[in-house]
């Protein structure tokens, strides 16, 4: 008699068991039961929470800076993360200059990088492209170190929001056409001899990479600097106030100033610039003024055909009490800004996605 066969099975005693049915190697769950992967547990303890792959979600609810905080303030990391973010910035400096020097050798030119007296566009579109390249270093170093996703760097919504740079362009390029129109009258420039064709190849090395030479500067020092100093701040005021300072006397000590008057200008940029990227959210307003207000100095000194040595000079005794003028414009720019969100406050992170929400509806949601 086959014992599996149903139409013979016993009517009394238990039923024997076939195989893969029962306990041990090879048995198989009911329906509808899973299968567990791993050694079982013991009964009433619950098993070790699955290991958490990829970057870190963004904190939701809270202000841009504070995208890196948590329970553990982190001041060595920190402190590394700043250290591989001016080292870098040199690196990278040190590499294409070398580059340059040797592109201007080739062309015969006099440059600066070999001991010479010529500002040659290739000398700066080197270090113009070198400060670019804080863009992606800056994401690099937060990814590697904090483990976030490079594209919070961007904004709270962790993407570069098109509607906040728009506006910011409207509204910032206007206005400060006129005020570097009018700072330029006040700062009479001596003109000296050009090259037609350097003038040409120094209007477009501006036009192109001094805007994101300008992004790069605030992708590493309002981005990732400001978020570094804010997470050893143990409250929201103490972490505003450090991330401000830090950014700001980072920001002033890589242009070596030696005058004061320049060095009280740099750092109201940075914590202005500081500020403003807090209360929007992001770096696309900061990126802008920073781009803008580059773009057309440099502009100006090419326009006016100056003395280019005038562009890197920064030793004692070039400044002035009118370097207040260009500081009380940017304070008044932060005022406005803060005016404008007195009501909302800071923008801040979003709430957790919804897994099942597709990523037209995110998108619209984001703006």
């Amino acid at each position: 008699m086959n014992p599996y066969d149903e139409s013979h099975a016993p009517t009394d005693g238990p039923h024997p068991t076939p195989p893969g049915s029962g306990p041990g190697p090879g048995a198989m769950p009911p329906d509808g039961a899973s299968i567990p992967s791993g050694p079982s547990a013991p009964s009433g303890s619950a098993g070790p929470p699955p290991r958490r792959r990829g970057p870190r979600p963004v904190p939701p609810g809270v202000p841009y800076h504070r995208v890196l905080a948590d329970d553990k303030r982190r001041i060595w990391r920190g402190i590394a993360a700043l250290v591989l973010l001016v080292g870098g910035m040199f690196l990278f400096s040190i590499v294409l200059t070398l580059l340059a020097a040797v592109v201007d050798a080739l062309l015969g030119r006099d440059s600066v990088l070999t001991g010479g007296t010529e500002l040659t566009p290739v000398d700066m579109g080197s270090n113009l492209l070198a400060l670019a390249l804080l863009i992606p270093w800056s994401m690099l170093i937060q990814r590697w170190l904090y483990g976030m996703r490079a594209a919070s760097l961007h904004s709270v919504r962790s993407l570069f929001r098109p509607a906040v740079f728009g506006r910011a362009i409207l509204v910032i390029v206007p206005l400060w056409a006129v005020y570097m129109t009018a700072f330029s009258a006040l700062t009479p420039v001596e003109e000296v001899p050009w090259r037609f064709g350097d003038l040409l190849a120094m209007f477009a090395v501006i036009l192109v990479l001094v805007p994101v030479q300008s992004a790069g500067e605030e992708y590493g020092l309002r981005g990732l600097a400001f978020r570094v100093a804010a997470s050893w701040g143990r409250g929201p005021r103490s972490a505003l106030v450090i991330g401000v300072v830090v950014s700001s006397l980072v920001f002033m000590a890589i242009h070596f100033a030696a005058d004061p008057w320049l060095n009280v200008y740099y750092f109201t940029f940075g914590a202005t610039l500081a500020l403003i990227t807090w209360r929007t959210g992001g770096l696309e307003t900061a990126v802008v003024i920073h781009a803008v207000n580059n773009t057309l100095a440099f502009l100006t000194v090419v326009l006016l055909r100056s003395d280019p040595a005038e562009w890197t000079d920064r030793s004692a005794g070039v400044g002035s009490a009118q370097m207040l003028i260009p500081c009380a414009i940017l304070i008044a720019a932060t005022a406005v800004v803060w005016w404008r969100t007195r009501r909302t406050g800071p923008a801040l992170t979003p709430a957790e996605a919804d897994p099942h929400e597709h990523g037209s509806g995110r998108e619209q949601r984001a703006r």
